[in-house]
Parts: C-alpha cells; sequence; structure tokens
C-alpha cells in the first residue's frame, strides 16, 4: 500500500513542481523552517521594525502571506502532462 502511494507522489511531483503555487507554498515551508530553527530570529528581526511600523509591518506581511500563492495561482502555468486539451 505504502509504494502505490509513494509512486504515485512520485509520478504527480513532477507535472506539480511547474506550477507556482506549488513553488510558493515550498518557499514558504521553507521561511517557516529557518524561522522555526532559531527561536530568537524572529524576535531579532521584529526589534529592527520601528515600533510605529509594527502594525502596518505586520498587515504587509499577512497580506503578503495570502496574495503571493492567489496570485501565483492566476499566473498562466503549464497544463498537466496527462490532462486533456
Amino acid at each position: 500500500m505504502l509504494k502505490i502511494w509513494l509512486s504515485k507522489i512520485r509520478a504527480e511531483a513532477g507535472s506539480l513542481w511547474r506550477l507556482w503555487s506549488v513553488k510558493m507554498a515550498a518557499l514558504a515551508g521553507l521561511i517557516v523552517t529557518y524561522l522555526m530553527s532559531d527561536p530568537t530570529l524572529l524576535p531579532r528581526l521584529v526589534a529592527y521594525v520601528p515600533d510605529r511600523w509594527r502594525p502596518l509591518a505586520s498587515m504587509a506581511v499577512g497580506f503578503a502571506v495570502f496574495a503571493l500563492p492567489t496570485i501565483a495561482r492566476w499566473l498562466p502555468q503549464p497544463a498537466a502532462s496527462g490532462a486533456e486539451k
């Protein structure tokens, strides 16, 4: 069962990697992994932002986290290899 599941994932991985939305999700995962690897990193990054700009900066980051994958999904992307035209 596991071998069948893994073979299906491998077969889909090549076609899924061509999608910009998947690349954005992978990038987000790497950024979160990097931030979680050092618990003091995020507070140090926030310390660089002046106090009066922190609310605006947090809204901008939240919007970017939502908007970038959404916009990436709207971009023209290659068709799946097995898709019917």
